[in-house]
């Protein structure tokens, strides 16, 4: 943790602290003004990139908006689903095109590396510093393309967790060297679950993974490779925490990651906007939730959100332990943003 970050957290304000642990998605249709006042009033961590945008217009005058705001002297993070295959926002004229992780995973890791050196090199000289990828999750073999959140769709690199590891860390040294914040996800795992969670509330419950299981090894492998962040799953696992979302589980954050992997990095929400797994949850308190249990930076499809949620995080930080846990988060997003020079 660089020293400045706690420094730079102690001169904001509660409200401030926690809108730099709110990113908010953005689509084509989205107002540049009107996301870039968003991102300046509530001092938003900012934005990440939604929907399939194809004209270069439209999305430099969204980057160009956003980038010309620094709340308390903070520039926000343009993040973006950049996996390739069918999960790629950007498409504008001179952005590849990218393979998915299933096709990669056919190439040798050197090779897939230098494809996602070279996409990731165009994403950060348009001005995006973050992409969610790589997937680390391990596809069970007896599911297959039943497996509809990653198997179906072509994001998995495999069913073995040694190689889907290998090809994350080869996607991490590739985003790394053209200077983006790479994003392992979905932790603990999505490969073992029927039903997407984006789209679903049940069949999203996974029956096998256990604390110290072996399919771990992809992710504490993409850890080792220097992945900055991690995202957390919003499906349940009934052999961890049963009942509970792994984004809302403090077992699955707070004791597996940051105890048992030691994972120091930065703790990213899936989406908390528009995924049905989380509509259940009141709006704002799904920040909250995320949060108190361990994690940084809450993503959410809807920018409608932001208000309610750091609502409920500045009521979280009513107790002195709520505060505590607001500030560790908004440092580690703070660090990052240091790492990265977006901040002063």
């Amino acid at each position: 943790m660089d020293p400045r970050a706690a420094h730079i957290v102690a001169d904001m304000s509660l409200e401030e602290r926690a809108g730099q642990c709110i990113l908010v998605g953005v689509v084509p249709s989205d107002s540049p003004e009107y996301i870039a006042n968003l991102i300046d009033s509530k001092c938003l961590a900012g934005i990440f990139i939604l929907g399939h945008w194809t004209k270069r217009s439209k999305l430099e005058a969204m980057l160009d908006a956003v980038n010309s705001v620094s709340p308390h002297g903070i520039k926000p993070i343009v993040a973006s689903d950049h996996e390739g295959g069918e999960v790629q926002n950007i498409r504008i004229p001179g952005v590849d095109r990218l393979p998915s992780q299933e096709a990669l995973a056919r190439m040798s890791p050197a090779k897939a590396q230098s494809v996602v050196t070279r996409g990731a090199r165009q994403l950060a000289d348009l001005g995006v510093h973050m992409i969610f990828s790589p997937v680390a999750d391990v596809i069970d073999p007896e599911l297959g393309v039943k497996n509809k959140p990653i198997a179906k769709h072509h994001r998995g690199f495999g069913t073995d967790p040694q190689t889907c590891g290998r090809y994350a860390a080869s996607v991490i040294a590739g985003h790394r060297k053209a200077g983006i914040i790479p994003t392992a996800k979905h932790f603990p795992g999505i490969g073992r679950i029927i039903e997407d969670t984006d789209f679903k509330a049940d069949g999203i419950t996974d029956h096998k993974t256990i604390r110290h299981d072996p399919y771990l090894e992809s992710f504490r492998m993409a850890f080792n490779a220097g992945s900055e962040a991690v995202m957390i799953a919003s499906a349940t696992y009934s052999k961890i925490d049963p009942g509970t979302l792994a984004l809302f589980s403090s077992k699955v954050m707070t004791d597996m990651l940051r105890g048992d992997f030691g994972y120091q990095g930065l703790i990213v929400s899936d989406d908390l906007g528009s995924s049905v797994s989380v509509f259940s949850v009141d709006g704002g308190r799904r920040a909250s939730r995320f949060v108190s249990a361990g994690g940084d930076l809450a993503i959410t499809a809807d920018p409608g959100l932001a208000g309610p949620m750091i609502q409920a995080l500045t009521s979280m930080a009513a107790s002195s332990s709520g505060k505590k846990r607001l500030s560790d988060a908004a440092r580690h997003v703070i660090n990052v943003k240091l790492a990265h020079s977006l901040t002063r």
